[in-house]
């Protein structure tokens, strides 16, 4: 199941984030899946919900948003959505199209605890 390399990557990534910005805590991390991004969005969740108590996100949820798959014809012009991966215009029946979303798998945002300014302060002065 390469949905699990796919999580040790996103962890990795959030890591990063969280040295980069200061963050102590990861509540949510949220992601977007295309229809056609080639990744099971419930694999997705077990790997995530196995992996994340591991790592210094422990305790986050994952938020999987799901893209729907959507193209665009070059005869035409119509924007479409793509049903049952069928790449045909449904306005003029061309077969050339181009997909616009809805393939990408992507981090979206985290919703993260910030350092507590209060206890950043010495002195009533910034740290």
């Amino acid at each position: 199941m390469h949905e699990r390399s796919l999580v040790r990557c996103i962890l990795k990534q959030v890591e990063q984030l969280m040295v980069e910005h200061d963050c102590q805590r990861v509540v949510a991390v949220r992601l977007s899946v295309g229809e056609f991004a080639g990744v099971e969005p419930a694999l997705m969740e077990i790997a995530f919900n196995e992996m994340v108590d591991d790592s210094p996100l422990r305790g986050a949820v994952l938020q999987l948003v799901t893209v729907a798959l959507e193209a665009k014809c070059d005869a035409c012009g119509r924007q479409f959505a793509v049903e049952r991966f069928v790449f045909v215009c449904p306005e003029c029946s061309s077969g050339q199209v181009k997909v616009l979303r809805g393939e990408d798998l992507m981090l979206e945002s985290l919703v993260v605890e910030a350092p507590d300014y209060e206890k950043a302060q010495t002195n009533g002065k910034p740290a």
